[in-house]
């Protein structure tokens, strides 16, 4: 199963975009993946990410709002058939089925899901749970990755990175605790994929490094040894050999 969205202005398809990204972002930029060149449209409008089988559309604190099916939304799991509307652009989202996996109808949104788009540690819970141990997207035979803090109160102390979904930040319900005026609740995530793990910039005025380099909210795949600060805290991440 593969995703794409259709681009339409005043009911005039003007693009197709596939979603073979983990994250795709929306806005009237010229480097969002999907340029919307209207004033309606804020510089960076929205996002849609891609978490295991989810593919989740979420508004970035737009001027003028972001739209599914007339509805006002802040994050939202897009099903085959929604119509996201951006300015006055709408944006098709469509599963496109390969000969063995045709399109069914999508499944009501149960209550799972809609903690899953609220909280971040619901929805890190979901991932790793007994349930969903067979369907490790990165896969049994993957190596695995800590995080080992270099600075700070925690230092020393090492983080296994398990889940599909690792959050860091100063909220309650992240794995890698990083405390700090500026420090968004949520900062940063870090997601295991069969490619690698991967790192990426959420929230909060303290910026996320990695080997020195300011991250954007675009992944970043880690390699072993790379250093990770985060407000006074320095981080290494490594591979188990």
């Amino acid at each position: 199963m593969s995703f794409k969205l259709v681009l339409k202005f005043k009911g005039t398809v003007i693009s197709e975009f596939e979603l073979d990204q983990e994250e795709t972002t929306i806005g009237r930029k010229a480097e969002t993946s999907i340029h919307i060149d209207n004033l309606a449209v804020s510089s960076l409008h929205a996002r849609i990410l891609k978490i295991g089988k989810k593919v989740i559309l979420e508004d970035m604190g737009s001027t003028n709002g972001t739209m599914v099916n007339n509805q006002n939304v802040t994050k939202h799991i897009l099903k085959h058939g929604d119509v996201i509307t951006v300015g006055k652009h709408t944006l098709s989202f469509v599963e496109v089925a390969d000969a063995k996996s045709p399109v069914v109808e999508a499944e009501p949104e149960s209550d799972m899901d809609k903690t899953m788009i609220i909280s971040s540690a619901a929805r890190e819970e979901l991932m790793t749970s007994p349930a969903k141990d067979n369907q490790d997207s990165a896969g049994s035979n993957m190596a695995l990755g800590f995080i080992q803090y270099l600075s700070g109160p925690l230092m020393g102390k090492s983080v296994e990175l398990k889940a599909s979904l690792t959050s860091i930040g100063k909220g309650d319900n992240c794995k890698i605790k990083i405390k700090g005026m500026l420090v968004g609740k949520q900062a940063a995530v870090i997601t295991r994929r069969p490619s690698g793990y991967h790192i990426s910039y959420l929230e909060g005025m303290s910026k996320v490094k990695v080997n020195g380099e300011t991250l954007t909210s675009a992944p970043k795949t880690l390699e072993d040894s790379d250093i990770i600060e985060l407000s006074d805290v320095k981080m290494q991440f490594f591979i188990k050999k």
